[in-house]
Protein backbone atom coordinates (compact mmCIF):
# COMPACT_ATOMS: atom_id res chain seq x y z
CA UNK A 1 0.00 0.00 0.00
CA UNK A 2 1.41 3.18 -0.95
CA UNK A 3 0.61 6.87 0.82
CA UNK A 4 1.16 9.73 -0.21
CA UNK A 5 0.85 13.77 0.33
CA UNK A 6 -1.10 16.47 -1.40
CA UNK A 7 0.96 18.89 -2.58
CA UNK A 8 -0.43 22.35 -4.06
CA UNK A 9 1.25 24.30 -6.48
CA UNK A 10 -0.16 27.93 -5.77
CA UNK A 11 -1.29 29.28 -2.31
CA UNK A 12 -2.90 27.41 0.22
CA UNK A 13 -5.90 29.73 1.93
CA UNK A 14 -8.21 28.30 4.02
CA UNK A 15 -12.24 28.65 3.29
CA UNK A 16 -14.65 29.34 6.06
CA UNK A 17 -15.78 25.47 6.67
CA UNK A 18 -12.45 24.64 7.52
CA UNK A 19 -11.70 23.04 3.88
CA UNK A 20 -7.97 23.99 2.07
CA UNK A 21 -8.06 25.67 -1.22
CA UNK A 22 -5.22 25.69 -3.98
CA UNK A 23 -5.24 28.70 -6.08
CA UNK A 24 -2.95 26.02 -8.49
CA UNK A 25 -3.27 21.80 -9.27
CA UNK A 26 -3.45 19.50 -6.11
CA UNK A 27 -0.31 17.07 -6.58
CA UNK A 28 0.01 13.80 -4.79
CA UNK A 29 3.74 13.23 -4.26
CA UNK A 30 4.91 9.48 -3.04
CA UNK A 31 6.39 9.36 0.53
CA UNK A 32 7.98 6.14 2.29
CA UNK A 33 6.45 3.94 3.63
CA UNK A 34 6.54 4.65 7.66
CA UNK A 35 9.47 2.34 10.16
CA UNK A 36 8.34 -1.08 10.53
CA UNK A 37 10.90 -2.57 13.89
CA UNK A 38 9.12 -5.92 12.44
CA UNK A 39 10.94 -5.80 9.64
CA UNK A 40 14.24 -6.20 10.80
CA UNK A 41 16.07 -9.31 11.48
CA UNK A 42 16.24 -11.02 15.09
CA UNK A 43 19.89 -10.73 15.15
CA UNK A 44 20.43 -6.85 14.49
CA UNK A 45 17.65 -6.35 17.33
CA UNK A 46 19.54 -8.07 19.65
CA UNK A 47 23.01 -6.55 18.39
CA UNK A 48 21.24 -2.99 18.94
CA UNK A 49 19.74 -3.47 22.34
CA UNK A 50 23.17 -5.18 23.45
CA UNK A 51 25.16 -1.87 22.13
CA UNK A 52 22.82 0.28 23.64
CA UNK A 53 23.17 -1.83 27.46
CA UNK A 54 26.54 -1.88 26.85
CA UNK A 55 26.64 2.11 26.66
CA UNK A 56 24.88 3.00 29.60
CA UNK A 57 26.61 -0.24 31.29
CA UNK A 58 30.08 1.54 30.48
CA UNK A 59 28.70 4.95 31.76
CA UNK A 60 27.65 3.53 35.14
CA UNK A 61 30.95 1.70 35.37
CA UNK A 62 32.91 5.15 35.14
CA UNK A 63 30.95 6.90 37.29
CA UNK A 64 31.39 4.33 40.00
CA UNK A 65 34.73 4.08 39.82
CA UNK A 66 35.23 8.11 39.54
CA UNK A 67 33.43 8.78 42.81
CA UNK A 68 35.54 5.97 44.67
CA UNK A 69 38.56 7.52 43.05
CA UNK A 70 37.41 11.34 44.63
CA UNK A 71 36.11 9.60 47.96
CA UNK A 72 39.86 8.49 47.93
CA UNK A 73 41.32 11.57 47.06
CA UNK A 74 39.21 13.87 49.22
CA UNK A 75 39.23 11.28 52.39
CA UNK A 76 42.26 9.31 52.04
CA UNK A 77 41.41 8.25 55.68
CA UNK A 78 38.36 6.47 55.18
CA UNK A 79 37.22 3.27 54.54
Amino acid sequence: MSSGALICDGEVAIAADGAPLCSGVWHLMAVPEPFDPSQLPLADLLAMFSYGFGLVAVCCVVGIAGRLLLNAIYNPNSE
